[in-house]
């Protein structure tokens, strides 16, 4: 678990053998959802919406997904170089990730969090996962600045 947290990014030798992270997906769930090993997909929840690269992997429980969270880095953070592949071919699910439970029946509303640590809760969110399919129609042709995972 060396990327657990976002300091592990700091280490430069860390980041030589895991400088970008994968939406990983049992071959099973992939299969069942039309998602081939490389493929980008959308991971959709109630929050919000982003594009991650697939990949498929037997470790992950079937019906699950699973990432790294702190290997994505937005522009600029830790002082990264404009092209470091944390940046450019990372992710993070923040985007997907409410600050906030659902509301109870009386209408309250936890903060989305560990009560122990107070880290995300991003460990139990619900997500839609389906394929990016122009994506994969433009790495299939061959198209110039396709995006390829």
């Amino acid at each position: 678990m060396f990327m657990y947290h976002s300091w592990g990014s700091q280490n430069a030798w860390l980041r030589q053998i895991a400088a970008r992270n994968f939406l990983y997906l049992h071959p099973d769930t992939a299969a069942a959802h039309g998602i081939a090993d490389g493929d980008c997909v959308w991971v959709e929840s109630a929050h919000g919406r982003i594009r991650v690269p697939a990949k498929c992997h037997a470790g992950t429980a079937r019906g699950t997904v699973w990432t790294w969270n702190a290997i994505g880095k937005r522009e600029g953070a830790w002082k990264l170089a404009a092209d470091a592949p944390e940046y450019t071919k990372g992710f993070m699910l923040n985007p997907v990730i409410d600050d906030l439970a659902p509301p109870r029946a009386d209408g309250y509303r936890y903060a989305n969090a560990d009560p122990v640590t107070g880290q995300a809760a991003w460990f139990d969110l619900r997500v839609r996962v389906y394929l990016d399919a122009d994506s994969r129609a433009a790495r299939d042709e061959g198209v110039a600045g396709a995006t390829k995972p």
